[in-house]
């Protein structure tokens, strides 16, 4: 009890508020991955990461991560990791459990649990849902409780949460007016700033043309090359991965990029497809290397990037299927052929042990598995004529 009265006093001293927060009902899980609940769990000055390296940068750049020694960093980012790991891209949420992040750090539940209290303090997590035990849990549609795990958002400190700790610096030596030779604030000087960084690549235009003006540091995207974005910042990053592996597109701004290749983007289209396309036609045949205009205007190469991703156009003006998304439904179709020749040989075997179980002998059975089999192979062999000229079978059980 005097442990208690000593933590509040301390609290009222600081001025901070108490430990105790008023416990809010946790949401349904059929709403743990809606927009406007994941932004609601988004810690204030951060906004929804785009990716998982974001995140990863501002963890590392973090003015509190820095202090820590390398035993706790390394805990730190093992369990970030961990999170980024499992993150489903299209809402940036992720539910490890916590068995999965115990085996990925290697330490304790009380430990995972410090950090996690941590990234949602530094604002490069916000927790949207909190984990629950079956026995607390609401019945499901089948009217089972089942446990369900903490669900956390990823996030990155706000460009904007910048503006209110930038100011003007005071004067030094008393009025400007007087002193104009020590004072800081004389608008007319034109000094480098060393906090601001080039962009990752050296040839950076607008769309004019002009070059761009050095903007604030921060860590590039990386977008992966067979994921399809999905909201505009990710676009955006999925065209910066584009122009930097397609050299005659480092004219053009990702912006540009993004716009031009927008429409394929929303057909589902990644960056390997737009790569594909850029060097191959849609007949197989592979587009001249010559076609790229030898130039650094970004208004003729943004003409050359849509004449060759017109030529994946329909009549219409509609994408075609990509290199991945007809990759993808080969595969569909492959797996669904799988399972049906699964579910075939579960039928047979059922089938055979229901005849020994009748008393059919071990002979009769096989007989009739082998001409069933005959004749499948006659139904899947497109109209075979042999299929065709043998009549049904009949057996008599």
């Amino acid at each position: 009890m005097l442990g208690i009265i000593a933590i509040l006093h301390a609290h009222v001293l600081d001025g901070s508020p108490p430990v105790s927060a008023p416990r809010l009902r946790r949401v349904n899980r059929a709403r743990e991955t809606e927009s406007a609940v994941v932004l609601a769990a988004v810690p204030k000055g951060s906004v929804r990461a785009a990716h998982g390296r974001q995140t990863m940068a501002a963890l590392r750049h973090h003015e509190s991560f820095a202090v820590r020694n390398r035993n706790g960093q390394a805990t730190i980012v093992a369990v970030l990791r961990a999170l980024v790991e499992r993150t489903d891209y299209d809402t940036m949420t992720t539910r490890p459990g916590w068995e999965a992040l115990i085996t990925a750090t290697g330490t304790s539940r009380t430990t995972v649990a410090r950090v996690l209290r941590l990234l949602v303090a530094w604002g490069i997590i916000g927790r949207v849902a909190a984990g629950r035990q079956a026995k607390y849990a609401a019945a499901g549609p089948d009217g089972e409780r089942i446990n369900e795990a903490a669900v956390y958002v990823l996030c990155t400190p706000s460009p904007l949460a910048l503006v209110g700790k930038v100011g003007t610096p005071p004067a030094l030596g008393g009025s400007h007016l007087n002193k104009k030779e020590l004072t800081h604030t004389r608008a007319r000087e034109k000094r480098f700033n060393h906090d601001m960084a080039s962009p990752r690549l050296i040839v950076e235009g607008a769309t004019n043309g002009a070059p761009t003006a050095r903007v604030p540091w921060r860590p590039e995207i990386q977008w992966p090359a067979h994921r399809t974005p999905r909201r505009r910042i990710q676009r955006v990053a999925a065209a910066a991965e584009i122009r930097n592996r397609s050299f005659p597109l480092r004219c053009m701004t990702s912006k540009d990029v993004a716009s031009s290749c927008r429409d394929f983007f929303l057909a589902g289209w990644t960056v390997a497809d737009v790569l594909h396309a850029l060097d191959w036609m849609p007949d197989g045949t592979q587009w001249p290397h010559s076609g790229a205009p030898d130039t650094r205007e970004p208004w003729r190469m943004r003409g050359w990037l849509r004449h060759r991703l017109g030529a994946w156009c329909t009549d219409a003006g509609e994408p075609l299927r990509s290199r991945d998304q007809q990759a993808a439904d080969r595969h569909a179709e492959q797996r669904r052929q799988q399972d049906a020749e699964r579910r075939r040989v579960l039928e047979r075997q059922a089938e055979r042990a229901a005849r020994l179980s009748q008393g059919d002998t071990p002979a009769k059975v096989t007989a009739l598995a082998q001409i069933r089999a005959i004749f499948d192979t006659g139904r899947r062999s497109h109209g075979s004529p042999l299929a065709a000229s043998r009549p049904p079978v009949h057996s008599k059980s």
